[in-house]
């Protein structure tokens, strides 16, 4: 079921990373100040996606809660994670945690003698487990209920209602309310019923239509997150002038400044587990933006690039110091993250 970290494709292990290297050290995370990628990683499913889902990355060097046993007792954990979506249909990194174990370690836990084959994703902190078989083995968190009534699809606009009561009788005082008849205008509003699930797998199969909706909602929802990923991977990431920069090394290795703001840069090694390098973005001689690159040549062979660029003092910007990746917020009803 799991994979060695390394395994992943690039570009989730730097995500990860980055996120890590965000949270690190902060009030949203206590106890990781030695937090690192841990060497096994998971993937997920969701019914509703092909292949690959998420990736669930253990978080290594903290103290975690875990389940130890079938009955779901609580113990102690050396490992928190980080999941990360593999496309756009949720948030680029819908879920973590510092202080819990990693959702496919406690269903292993929940699942007796059964050997969980695949994990799968439903809901914001729901997750199932299946053998190889594709019988259900044990859940976390609540298991989606299957809807009955809902819209196929969200309105295209909404539309106004209104209800009137009048009176049939008049009454002489107001200590006894007269008989009302209620006039209503416009579409009722749908009124859905939920249910259990008849089984697993009817569960799977009639996912991606009984939450078509919500599941639309929810991408829809998630689009600004991605826009922002899309901008660091096309321009790179912005330090603005006096300003430091930590940035992880996927394993150990050398690194390395090139590019015309090279210069405007201070480069430092931070002796630590994970290694990192420490970016002091300094005064640039032109007033604009100094691009630079940061070239990471690792210890297997691999090579890694990544693009920065420092802001010069003064630079209007209302996204100074703004992390990574939004913080996290209200949630949509059924969301997957």
């Amino acid at each position: 079921m799991r994979v060695k970290r390394d395994d992943v494709p690039l570009e989730f292990r730097r995500r990860a990373a980055r996120h890590l290297e965000t949270i690190r050290g902060s009030s949203m995370a206590p106890g990781s100040d030695a937090a690192r990628l841990g060497e096994e990683a998971c993937p997920l499913y969701r019914p509703d996606v092909r292949g690959v889902a998420y990736w669930e990355f253990e978080i290594a060097g903290v103290k975690t809660v875990s389940r130890s046993g079938s009955n779901g007792k609580r113990g102690k954990s050396d490992s928190g994670f980080l999941i990360l979506s593999a496309g756009r249909h949720d948030a680029p990194i819908p879920h973590w945690s510092v202080e819990l174990e990693p959702p496919s370690r406690g269903l292993e836990a929940l699942s007796k003698d059964g050997s969980v084959a695949k994990v799968f994703k439903l809901d914001a902190l729901a997750y199932v487990a299946e053998d190889a078989k594709g019988n259900y083995l044990a859940n976390l968190g609540q298991f989606p209920p299957m809807p009955d009534g809902l819209p196929a699809k969200p309105p295209a606009e909404s539309t106004i209602s209104s209800l009137e009561s009048h009176p049939v009788t008049a009454t002489k005082t107001d200590k006894r309310v007269a008989k009302q008849e209620v006039k209503r205008t416009a579409p009722r509003a749908p009124k859905p019923t939920v249910k259990p699930w008849p089984s697993w797998a009817q569960a799977k199969k009639g996912f991606a239509s009984a939450y078509k909706p919500h599941l639309a909602m929810l991408r829809a929802a998630k689009e600004p997150a991605w826009g922002v990923e899309d901008l660091v991977a096309k321009l790179g990431e912005g330090i603005h002038e006096g300003d430091r920069l930590t940035v992880p090394l996927l394993r150990p290795g050398k690194a390395e400044l090139a590019g015309d703001g090279a210069a405007a840069v201070q480069m430092r090694t931070l002796d630590r587990d994970p290694p990192a390098v420490e970016l002091l973005a300094q005064g640039a001689k032109e007033k604009a933006e100094q691009e630079f690159e940061l070239r990471l040549s690792y210890d297997d062979g691999s090579v890694e690039t990544l693009t920065f660029f420092v802001v010069p003092e003064g630079t209007p910007s209302n996204e100074r110091r703004v992390p990574p990746h939004p913080l996290p917020g209200p949630r949509l009803p059924g969301e997957g993250g």
